[in-house]
């Protein structure tokens, strides 16, 4: 659990599976960091990764799925 709360920053709320909770809670151990600040890095990670390997579209308009294409097999006669 967070050490202090913060009045900056809004509350959320998730619904995460008990292996997800579990993994949250190492990493928050492991690191010596609160469960939200773990949860912060991680969705910067992710984003930066997104966007690194351009699957994640800033300012362009365009939409981030349409870059996930899956290709049609042929069809063997």
């Amino acid at each position: 659990m967070p050490r202090k709360n913060s009045p900056t920053k809004p509350v959320r709320s998730f619904r995460l599976s008990y292996e997800c909770v579990r993994q949250l809670k190492d990493l928050a151990s492991n690191m010596g960091r609160s469960e939200g600040d773990v949860v912060e890095v991680s969705i910067d990670r992710m984003y930066r990764e997104e966007l690194r390997f351009g699957n994640l579209m800033i300012g362009e308009g365009g939409k981030p799925e349409e870059n996930y294409k899956v290709e049609k097999a042929e069809e063997q006669k």
